[in-house]
């Protein structure tokens, strides 16, 4: 099986591109047949992912952060080949890395190669958001996809590298200035409206550089975790932080869950999207879970 790393150099920082020359010269002496390619501009993972698939390509790396994995995953899914032929390993580099804190993934060089070596195949699902004109438009996910105060943050943060930190600092600013979004969620055979903070649409467990948005997260479930924090005044919002990451955010009065096969989303209001933490698009929008849609190298115990 030939691996084809797909990397982004800027990722992390540049910690991406300082892990992959140190990696590179490892595959070598191990005999693992790849090949390599550098993303040169935001969205190109995505079509160099695509190119490859279309040329017989199946087996894929992304070397970054969780945007480098949307992109890479995005490509395969243009592709129009079946999600299910391919394989798919990702090497922890960017800043949140949140899908890979999930799968217990190690960043650290040596760890990180006994983890491939290992080949823990996994079957995982996916998440299809319909959107656009007619809902013509598909993207994937395979984390989480949301609507609020995350895209608020990822607004005012714009095309820039940061630490964590820095998207805490953006969070804390945020809260105060943040008037919450009057959203309508309909799934199966209920309803809600209401002004929320944020609602997340979880496959894997942690968002936002490691928020605790679904602390019984099943990547194998066929269903969609539904988070929605409803509104509050500022102090509370503030007394409230410690429920994102304290695996208790179920508890919260203001948090409703509910665990859906498909959920529709609009507002009155002109309201961005994220998928797997980058801006996509504009409500209103349709989910769908994709179960078991693709095998990836997992480090959680099957």
């Amino acid at each position: 099986m030939r691996w084809n790393f797909i990397l982004n150099p800027q990722a992390g920082g540049g910690k991406a591109q300082r892990f992959w020359q140190l990696l590179q010269p490892r595959l070598g002496q191990l005999t693992i047949e790849h090949t390599y390619h550098f993303s040169l501009y935001p969205g190109h993972s995505k079509v160099l992912a695509r190119q490859l698939a279309q040329q017989g390509e199946r087996a894929f790396v992304a070397v970054g952060g969780d945007g480098s994995i949307n992109e890479l995953l995005q490509g395969l899914f243009d592709s129009n080949v079946p999600l299910s032929d391919f394989i798919l390993a990702v090497a922890p580099q960017g800043t949140g890395n949140d899908w890979a804190r999930y799968h217990k993934i190690p960043s650290q060089l040596d760890e990180w190669l006994a983890f491939f070596l290992r080949r823990n195949v996994v079957k995982h699902d996916l998440g299809l958001v319909k959107h656009g004109e007619n809902f013509a438009l598909r993207h994937v996910f395979i984390n989480m996809a949301g609507c609020g105060l995350d895209c608020h943050i990822l607004q005012q943060m714009g095309c820039a590298n940061g630490k964590s930190f820095r998207y805490y600092a953006m969070l804390l600013k945020s809260l105060h200035a943040y008037p919450g979004l009057p959203l309508q969620v309909r799934w199966e055979s209920e309803s809600i409206e209401r002004t929320v903070l944020l609602s997340m649409f979880c496959i894997g467990r942690y968002g936002g550089a490691g928020m605790d948005f679904s602390p019984h997260a099943d990547y194998q479930s066929g269903k969609i975790q539904l988070v929605s924090i409803g509104d509050m005044a500022f102090l509370k919002r503030l007394q409230s932080l410690p429920y994102l990451v304290n695996g208790k955010i179920a508890q919260h009065s203001a948090v409703m869950t509910r665990r859906v096969d498909k959920v529709s989303v609009q507002s009155d209001e002109q309201v961005r999207f994220q998928c797997d933490g980058e801006l996509v698009g504009y409500l209103p929008i349709e989910i769908h879970v994709q179960p078991h849609a693709i095998f990836l190298l997992s480090n959680l115990k099957v």
